[in-house]
């Protein structure tokens, strides 16, 4: 079959001569699998193209689909190519092959290392490959799961020579990543192309994640439970990968922890639940093994659990993979690697590796050093601040440099062929153009074989001549699609016969996940309140006469009183900064980095949001990347711009409350649900205070005061209600009946409380008939000072045109809120002290 490509989208399509190309043929003619593919993108055209492209981004976004550069500091949405690579069944039934028969051989490899190392007494590996390389953990000697196979997930990185041979580039066997990428891929792609994703009958990806689940089942020790608990492992939400670690957790079902989540109780693992520990029996780790351990391994790691090792050694839990699997991820291996399939499989490599000199030996190193210029050098580890080296982009003085790094510790170093990858159709700056690519899938153990993830992630070069591909260096994933041959059967359903399931108990939250609820609410209800007080300040800036100055100095130290951002206008300077307050306001509404600004209580809501991401709906990645990207846009204007400063202070508000009816319609009532709610009503609660005592404790003339109480109850969200209740009459006592003691006003302090009282009584540990918790009885206290309170009583004002006794309520209610929150923190967040290294420095290398 022979299709010419004379196509509108794809006129401008040439590969490189010499270089394979999945989409055409050497001599441009379309190869067949792409015939389907290609076809469905013309009758699309450009336009149509394009405005798909649009929406992926879009959807990107609203999903909170991110990757974290860890070099800047920052996360980006995930580069995600609209383009899918096509690949034939035939070419993936062969692939297939290869990836599962490697992934046999390294697991052999990995029990033969911490095992009876017979690869090393028959010569088939050099020691010093294996020793040298930081991935061995002699610490895990002996240490195995409570299956035969120990290698449970494996991925392997592959390439396309320039005749269309399929090459294994890197094998990744510490904590692979990249599957939840490729199923977040799967997603969105089949989302924004149904049609095409439909008639193409791609083979799914979400039977390899069924098969993890039960290979991770496997591995517990089905001796001592049959409902194994299962735990996500991550080094934290400022991982590179930390959306991945969520985003698998919550597909699969398994709560994501940290470290300090973790602790050891008589060699086993717990779970740092609220009011209680939970054994673990299986952790799939996401964190590399050298920083799991700081007392066996390294010492300065505070992303570990002390004594995971010692609890490994004792069969107590199983990690997936296992504690020094990272040492099949040793490039040194790879020239040994035909021989030692042949020893333990009796077989050639179905994928041969790329062409890998070692070093260490004699001949290798001379093969090395005589082409520097045409290698790729790296270390057989992946060690800090050493990566890969480009012989070619090297000077002649670098290259001296390299070569003698190279003879000081040649073991410790490989050369690798420089390899011309295969490009694929790629979407660059709306032309479809060729980039070079590369592919990373996945194998589970399952049975005493492996099941491979129908496709994987395909990574792009940002250019046509970048090297090194990787997220890091600004590589675009795209998704694999695998044509079926014939129509997909169904299998490993979801939905599976027999007795009922036991539910999570809902009180089964780590109190590391507690709090960052806790303060997810806080930050939440914290930057409404500073976005509303904003904007009630704009609404007053060009109000006229001494009454319209007064309301608007008063305002403004509300806004510094509420912010805690003093001196701003109420310290020093202040004076200034009330005459002309454009720069001041722009700064608490857009200084991240200035505690109590909006963009500071934002900021650390993405935090806490992120640290959560698994006990939160799809729905609120939506909203929270609007409200960044709403933010980001506030922060372009300038002082000078009051109605689009007040325009988009609308839309971040607009946003923050669709947060908050997420919660409020799409969590369950559980625990996790309560602590925030309660740290949204202790927010709320003390913002309203603060706001009435820095604006009706002081009597000013009636015009004045009119004006500071509407402002008030527009920043209370209570204008409407209390105009409608009490027409045109502004009185301080009716004010204070709304804002401080109508239990049916939803702003108002008695509400707060109210819903405070519930949320702490539901809480874990509550609600046990004659024995109150700290924070009941505070909260009760509270409630009860509320309700006897006497709104005319306390509005009367002494001889100094003041109202002491309401500041000294407000006061009352400030205080009994914080110690209604340090005691909610103190009795379910667990405060763990510093780590103490027991030795200096770091862990060495065994060399």
């Amino acid at each position: 079959m022979t299709l010419e490509l004379t196509q509108s989208l794809f006129e401008r399509y040439r590969p490189e001569p010499g270089t394979y190309d999945v989409l055409v043929r050497d001599d441009g003619t379309l190869r067949e699998h792409w015939a389907n593919a290609v076809g469905a993108l013309e009758g699309l055209g450009a336009q149509e193209l394009a405005g798909r492209t649009a929406v992926l981004d879009r959807m990107l976004d609203d999903e909170g689909i991110s990757y974290r550069l860890v070099e800047r500091g920052i996360s980006m949405r995930w580069p995600l190519d609209p383009l899918p690579t096509l690949v034939p069944s035939a070419q993936w039934t062969e692939i297939e092959s290869g990836v599962i028969q490697r992934a046999v051989l390294l697991d052999l490899v990995l029990r033969d290392l911490y095992g009876p190392r017979d690869l090393l007494d028959r010569g088939l590996l050099p020691p010093e490959v294996v020793f040298a390389h930081p991935g061995f953990l002699r610490q895990c000697d002996g240490i195995s799961t409570a299956i035969e196979q120990q290698l449970l997930t494996y991925a392997a990185d592959l390439g396309q020579s320039s005749d269309g041979t399929t090459i294994v580039l890197a094998d990744r066997a510490q904590a692979p990543s990249g599957a939840g990428y490729a199923l977040a891929n799967r997603a969105m792609l089949s989302r924004v192309f149904p049609s095409l994703y439909r008639d193409s009958q791609v083979h799914r990806v979400a039977p390899y994640f069924r098969s993890l689940r039960a290979a991770l089942e496997r591995v517990a020790d089905t001796a001592r439970t049959d409902d194994p608990r299962i735990v996500v492992l991550t080094p934290g939400s400022q991982a590179e990968t930390s959306f991945e670690h969520t985003y698998v957790g919550s597909y699969l079902g398994y709560p994501v922890v940290e470290g300090g989540d973790l602790t050891i109780r008589d060699g086993r693992v717990h779970l740092r639940a609220l009011g209680r520990l939970e054994p673990v029996d299986v952790i799939l780790r996401r964190a590399d093994a050298e920083w799991c351990d700081p007392l066996e391994l390294r010492p300065d790691s505070q992303l570990g659990v002390p004594g995971l090792v010692e609890a490994s050694r004792r069969s107590n839990v199983s990690v997936v993979n296992p504690l020094g699997a990272g040492v099949l991820e040793n490039a040194g291996i790879l020239p040994f690697l035909p021989a030692i399939a042949e020893h333990f499989l009796g077989q050639e490599l179905l994928l041969p590796s790329v062409a890998t000199w070692w070093c260490g030996q004699d001949q290798s190193r001379s093969h090395v050093l005589a082409n520097l210029s045409t290698m790729v050098v790296k270390p057989i580890g992946r060690e800090l601040g050493v990566t890969s080296v480009f012989g070619g982009e090297l000077s002649e003085v670098d290259r001296d440099d390299l070569a003698r790094r190279i003879e000081a510790h040649p073991h410790r170093w490989v050369g690798q062929e420089q390899l011309r990858l295969s490009t694929v159709p790629t979407m660059v700056d709306g032309v479809i153009s060729p980039r070079p690519s590369t592919l990373r899938t996945f194998a589970v153990a399952r049975g005493e074989s492996y099941v491979v993830m129908a496709g994987g992630l395909t990574r792009v070069a940002p250019t046509a001549d970048t090297l090194d591909i990787s997220n890091q260096t600004g590589a675009v994933s795209k998704d694999t699609w695998v044509l079926a041959s014939e129509p997909e059967n169904p299998s490993e359903f979801w939905l599976r016969p027999g007795p009922p399931t036991t539910a999570t108990d809902p009180s089964s939250l780590s109190s590391r996940a507690a709090e960052n609820l806790f303060w997810l609410g806080r930050y939440a209800e914290r930057a409404e309140a500073v976005t509303r007080m904003l904007r009630a300040v704009h609404d007053r800036l060009e109000e006229s006469g001494p009454e319209g100055t007064v309301c608007v100095e008063t305002l403004l130290g509300a806004l510094t009183l509420m912010t805690a951002t003093a001196p701003g206008f109420v310290g020093d300077g202040a004076a200034a900064r009330i005459a002309d307050p454009g720069a001041e306001l722009l700064s608490l509404a857009c200084d991240a980095d200035r505690t109590g600004t909006l963009a500071h209580c934002i900021r650390h809501l993405l935090h806490a949001a992120e640290a959560v991401r698994d006990q939160l709906s799809q729905d609120t990645w939506m909203v929270i990347g609007s409200i960044e990207s709403e933010l980001a846009a506030l922060g372009t204007t300038t002082p000078g711009q009051p109605t689009i400063i007040q325009d988009r202070l609308g839309r971040v508000l607009q946003d923050l409350l669709a947060l908050n009816g997420l919660a409020a319609d799409s969590m369950v009532r559980d625990a996790g649900w309560h602590f925030m709610d309660a740290g949204r009503r202790i927010e709320r609660a003390s913002q309203l205070a603060a706001l009435l005592r820095a604006t009706v404790t002081v009597v000013h003339d009636t015009a004045t005061d009119s004006l500071l109480f509407e402002s008030v109850l527009v920043a209370g969200e209570s204008i409407i209600t209390y105009r409608r209740r009490y027409r045109s009459r502004a009185q301080i006592e009716t004010l204070l009946d709304l804002l401080v003691a109508d239990p049916g006003n939803p702003r108002s302090l008695r509400h707060q409380v109210d819903r405070l009282s519930n949320d702490v009584t539901l809480l874990p540990g509550g609600n046990v008939p004659g024995r109150p918790t700290p924070e009941e009885k505070l909260v009760l206290q509270l409630s009860t000072l509320l309700r006897v309170l006497d709104t005319s009583a306390v509005a009367t004002v002494d001889e100094s045109g003041s109202r002491p006794d309401l500041a000294v309520f407000l006061a009352a209610v400030d205080t009994a809120l914080a110690q209604i929150s340090d005691a909610l923190q103190s009795r379910n967040f667990v405060q763990l002290l510093p780590q103490r290294q027991m030795v200096s420095g770091v862990a060495e290398v065994w060399t």
